[in-house]
């Protein structure tokens, strides 16, 4: 049996940045993953100022940086109304709002940055058990067996450890399925644009001079018929919904799709057992905030974990709770609100919501606090 203070599931960007942030040299510590070696993710991701500050203080941003891009307006309108809100970075009185980087470059970084970290790597390692002995938990996985005081889970929306510590959790599927691929274009500028199609939000992101990434949440009714369709076609249906110049398109990636689900475990912390990222929670896409607030419960944790002579996770547990837990169900329900306000086709919904964006688009104070909000997860 192998014995850490502290064991992690996961090896992607929550797990891999949590790791640099502990104190290894006071800590044993573990990562265990399915798979026989590291899977880099190709998906392009917004980050904002607070993720950003910590992966300096982790000396990893100015590795990251040369291929960051940085964006400094958002748009957002409806098609099928005069609804327009803009956020600019003059709002918050920054230089940008945020940067669009690739999500497998900060995994790839912080991995090797472990190399000079006392932390053990388990590849091929399934996790099938997990229980409560005294003051340890045992985790059974296919290859061996391990003994920890703290288990932390960064395993994604599908998380073992959620399951196997019969976390419980709320989940639901928003019947969209998102489509993503990225696009060459010859009009890029540092502005991300979204728009609310009749067949779902559209979203497209800057990522270099000459490329821009795509995130279509389409309908579950329409997503097939999409996913059929030949480059050209698909190419064509963008410039129709969109209703806004965005260049020459030509796919610079295949497209890939995944299903849109809300999950939000009812805790986080419970008996020596923490969850971070996707594995406690994941909201919609619209507003590119999932990493971010997961970056979010890595800083509070690795704060907590750092802070404490001995690891008394009772005490960390309840103080990571009472942290987390209200910052991601109010992002979650901020998210499905704006969403459903955006699919209810009733008339007087949609003068409503015409109205409001007009309304938060002219007041500036109420857009720099709303700037500021995301910015703090």
């Amino acid at each position: 049996m192998k014995h850490h203070d502290i064991l992690i599931v996961g090896s992607g960007v929550i797990g891999t940045t949590l790791a640099n942030s502990l104190k290894s040299d006071d800590l044993s510590i573990g990562i265990i993953d399915s798979v026989a070696s590291p899977r880099f993710s190709t998906r392009h991701l917004s980050i904002n100022s607070n993720s950003l500050n910590f992966l300096k203080k982790l000396d990893l941003w100015h590795l990251i940086k040369p291929n960051a891009f940085p964006y400094e307006t958002i748009k957002v309108w409806d098609q099928e109304g005069s609804g327009f809100i803009e956020f600019n970075s003059e709002d918050t009185e920054r230089e940008n709002l945020g940067h669009i980087v690739c999500e497998g470059d900060i995994q790839k970084f912080a991995l090797n940055a472990l190399d000079e970290k006392k932390i053990s790597f388990y590849w091929e390692n399934n996790l099938e058990e997990v229980k409560k002995e005294s003051s340890e938990i045992i985790c059974r996985t296919s290859g061996d067996i391990f003994s920890c005081s703290i288990l932390i889970g960064c395993d994604g929306i599908s998380s073992s450890v959620r399951g196997l510590a019969k976390f419980k959790s709320r989940s639901w599927s928003y019947n969209q399925t998102a489509i993503v691929a990225n696009f060459k274009s010859n009009q890029i500028d540092s502005t991300i644009k979204q728009t609310f199609t009749k067949v779902g939000p559209l979203a497209l992101l800057p990522i270099n001079e000459e490329e821009l990434t795509m995130i279509w949440s389409i309908d579950d009714e329409y997503a097939f018929e999409f996913l059929q369709k030949g480059e050209e076609e698909f190419i064509q249906s963008i410039y129709s919904h969109f209703g806004e110049e965005i260049g020459d398109l030509s796919f610079s990636s295949s497209r890939q799709s995944f299903p849109l689900n809300h999950l939000s475990s009812k805790t986080f912390a419970k008996n020596g057992v923490f969850l971070l990222g996707d594995a406690a929670h994941q909201i919609h896409p619209l507003a590119g905030l999932g990493l971010n607030a997961g970056i979010g419960d890595v800083i509070c944790l690795s704060e907590l974990i750092n802070a404490e002579s001995s690891l008394d996770f009772d005490k960390i547990a309840k103080a990571y709770n009472r942290k987390r837990i209200p910052i991601n169900l109010a992002l979650a329900a901020s998210m499905e609100a704006f969403k459903r306000g955006f699919e209810n086709k009733n008339i007087w919904v949609r003068l409503l919501r015409n109205t409001a964006f007009k309304v938060a688009n002219d007041i500036a104070p109420l857009k720099k606090r709303f700037m500021q909000l995301a910015t703090e997860l």
